[in-house]
């Protein structure tokens, strides 16, 4: 299964637990902090490779330490990074995250060079022989979300590539306008209860699903955390517990979620398993740190989750 992974890569430092934020030169002694390769495009990148996926990532990084240091990280877990558009004098996206006893994970979030991604910066020949084209964060990509992305979900469509795609913001209800022509050529869109109702403004999660699904969506799953998912289709509505564990850190269990998924239904299951090997993979990371925490393999994924 090869998967391209196009938009938000970030670079997360990540510590816990912070119960808050002391006040001066005040000083709090950690567990742990570490780094990660994260974002709505770059975690599920490196879930999918995980998860024995051939994974192609495309999306805007700086010339600096950072990105470097990101880069390294995703093709660390075997993702493929030489389509990532490096632009020279501006900084890579990158995320401060203390982590909550509770996994709550508020964030500090510097977006640099996030919405600098181009048409030129995507080669239609692979978008063209991959299975799966999942778009992480069109709602902070700038221009392109607006003016390349309805065309390059539109060529990927024609040549049997599915389009998955998943927000990064909360967003408000006029993004529905700058989304509905990418909606056109999604076949799958896989937000958090926040971010669908933020951009829908409908409250009741079916409700705003439908406004999704309305404007060409095929199947609208969202992700409703410890409560699991809500999977909307052409067939109905389906609610899927979460599993219960203890939560450490919340970060990229959306992204795990999206893995999960994509691998299961391009393993040719049906749409309920493959969502359930998505809780699953959801369930892995919130007991690590970080959006690369949990999830070793998919065996062992599947293990967990009694999905085979």
């Amino acid at each position: 299964m090869k998967v391209i992974c196009l938009g938000a890569h970030i670079l997360d430092i990540l510590g816990r637990p912070v119960p808050d934020i002391p006040p001066g030169q005040g000083r709090r002694v950690l567990d742990e902090i570490r780094i990660t390769a994260a974002g709505t495009a770059g975690g599920t990148a490196v879930d999918l490779a995980k998860l024995g996926a051939d994974v192609v990532s495309i999306g805007p990084v700086g010339d600096d330490v950072t990105g470097r240091l990101l880069l390294d990280l995703l093709a660390g877990h075997g993702v493929d990074v030489r389509h990532m558009a490096r632009r020279p004098g501006l900084a890579t996206p990158a995320t401060m995250l203390p982590i909550r006893p509770n996994g709550e994970r508020p964030a500090l979030h510097a977006p640099g060079a996030m919405a600098t991604l181009t048409a030129a910066d995507v080669p239609l020949d692979l978008v063209a022989e991959a299975d799966v084209l999942h778009v992480g964060g069109p709602d902070v990509l700038g221009d392109f979300t607006r003016d390349a992305l309805p065309d390059l979900l539109r060529f990927a469509a024609s040549h049997g590539t599915v389009v998955s795609m998943d927000l990064l913001s909360v967003g408000r209800p006029e993004l529905v306008d700058v989304l509905r022509p990418a909606w056109e050529h999604t076949g799958y869109l896989l937000p958090n209860d926040d971010q669908i109702r933020g951009v829908t403004g409908h409250d009741d999660l079916v409700e705003a699903a439908g406004v999704a699904r309305a404007a060409g969506v095929g199947t609208v799953i969202v992700t409703t955390g410890a409560e699991g998912c809500v999977v909307v289709d052409g067939g109905g509505v389906v609610r899927i517990p979460a599993f219960e564990v203890p939560v450490v850190d919340t970060t990229g269990c959306g992204d795990a979620f999206t893995a999960g998924l994509l691998v299961g239904l391009g393993s040719g299951r049906a749409l309920g398993d493959a969502a359930r090997l998505g809780t699953a993979a959801a369930a892995l990371v919130a007991q690590g740190l970080g959006s690369d925490a949990g999830i070793v393999d998919l065996p062992s994924t599947l293990a967990f989750g009694a999905v085979a």
